[in-house]
């Protein structure tokens, strides 16, 4: 639909110029980023504030801070009590620390849309809502995104000048627990630059404060690909504290996911996929013990890797939204995970 409006824009465009004889006519308006069907920064902008009033006695729409060049960061806040602070669990669903991984934009943007949808419709969604506040912050890197929209498409980074020649840290190392150990890079061209100090990143600090703020009691953080689900730590192999309720939640995440298609998640720690350090999940989970899961989507390999072709964006969501709804479940029971 995005792709037909432009093209009739232009065929008017020219139809007219070629009616006015020796008329000096303007080029093509320039049109704004394309994604087809993944969502840009504006679509999610304009979406998330549509959800919101749409949805205005369950949902608000929150800027949790800046980006480097200036793009607030947008966060959807989901609760029947959407109005008020009540202390009640608070799980929170993070997208796009990586510009390139458009389809982790996608997956929690349409988990947040479902919740809306359905509250009074499904009775695990409404006694979610009841009991607990869910977050969607779908675009953690706007910049970086739009960059791999419009100029890049596997720019990973945000877009820091650098000083040097260079562009952009990656957000994802740039958290500060065990920042600048192994998995990182002090090389401001590295894709892995973890930036010159911890929460060197307006981006990063902005996630910082807030999770710092409120009442976490799980995060999820989306990536892809390779379809694993990562638990802490990612910086070290040696084990976790909870290590054994991480690895249940993990499985428990995989379980669900497969039963939807039939597609395989590993559950592992992240360490065992490659060390890694200055992530969100190491962070969340050394300030607060709270379960801080990074699940990587597909595909599963690096072919077509981050290039997800748009007609798995559906599947995708439908094979991760019981995974989320299985997480908000124990969360908001402060209990042990169902079997």
């Amino acid at each position: 639909m995005k792709n037909t409006k432009a093209l009739l824009r232009t065929a008017a465009l020219l139809l007219g110029c070629g009616l006015l004889a020796g008329s000096n006519c303007p080029g093509p308006e320039p049109q704004p980023p394309d994604a087809g069907l993944y969502h840009t920064y504006d679509e999610i902008n304009r979406e998330l504030h549509d959800l919101a009033t749409q949805y205005s006695a369950i949902a608000q729409v929150h800027s949790l801070g800046k980006s480097v060049e200036g793009r607030d960061l947008w966060a959807l806040k989901i609760s029947a009590a959407v109005a008020q602070d009540q202390g009640e669990p608070e799980i929170v669903l993070l997208g796009c620390h990586h510009a390139r991984e458009w389809i982790a934009v996608d997956v929690p943007f349409l988990i947040g849309r479902h919740l809306l949808q359905n509250y009074h419709r499904d009775t695990l969604v409404t006694r979610l809502l009841d009991h607990a506040t869910i977050w969607v912050a779908p675009m953690i890197n706007p910049d970086g995104h739009q960059y791999s929209v419009s100029s890049q498409r596997l720019w990973r980074k945000n877009r820091r000048n650098n000083n040097d020649g260079s562009f952009g840290v990656d957000l994802n190392r740039n958290y500060g627990h065990a920042w600048g150990g192994p998995g990182s890079s002090g090389d401001t061209f590295s894709e892995i630059y973890r930036g010159p100090a911890p929460f060197s990143e307006p981006e990063t600090q902005a996630i910082r404060d807030f999770l710092q703020s409120r009442p976490v009691k799980a995060l999820i953080s989306y990536h892809n690909f390779s379809q694993l689900v990562l638990y802490p730590w990612g910086y070290t192999s040696n084990p976790a504290p909870d290590r054994a309720l991480l690895d249940q939640l993990a499985n428990g995440i995989a379980d669900r996911i497969r039963a939807v298609h039939g597609v395989r998640y590993t559950p592992q720690q992240a360490a065992d996929l490659y060390l890694a350090s200055g992530d969100t999940g190491d962070w969340l989970y050394a300030l607060r013990q709270v379960p801080a899961l990074t699940i990587e989507l597909r595909p599963s390999s690096s072919v077509p890797g981050f290039e997800l072709p748009e007609d798995q964006i559906q599947p995708t969501f439908e094979e991760n939204l019981p995974a989320a709804l299985y997480v908000m479940q124990w969360a908001a029971a402060a209990g042990s995970p169902s079997p």
